[in-house]
């Protein structure tokens, strides 16, 4: 396949190195391996490509997270704020649910 047209990509640091590490693990440039997370988009859908590595990302960070309040504000206090904070997205994954059966089939 011909690639002849270049972009410019701009992340933090955080998803650099995570991307260089994914471009190495499949023994390719960095470049040519979001060239061909790209190309998955006429396939599958670039959201779709990158979904399963988005939601990785938020459960590592809510994992730092948690640890870092467990050894700040202790254990029970963690439990707590866990627990609200699985009734808020509860709450928010059933408005938007309800959102998308009330906007009915896209196509």
């Amino acid at each position: 396949m011909l690639r002849d047209h270049t972009l410019k990509v701009s992340l933090d640091a955080f998803q650099a190195a995570r991307l260089t590490l994914r471009a190495e693990e499949a023994g390719t440039t960095v470049s040519a391996y979001i060239a061909d997370l790209i190309a998955e988009d006429a396939e599958k859908g670039l959201a779709d490509a990158l979904a399963a590595e988005q939601l990785e990302i938020q459960l590592f960070t809510a994992i730092l997270v948690r640890t870092v309040l467990a050894g700040a504000r202790g254990e029970p206090e963690v439990r707590r704020l866990t627990e609200r904070a699985r009734e808020r997205a509860i709450e928010q994954a059933r408005t938007v649910l309800a959102d998308l059966r009330a906007s009915g089939p896209r196509g």
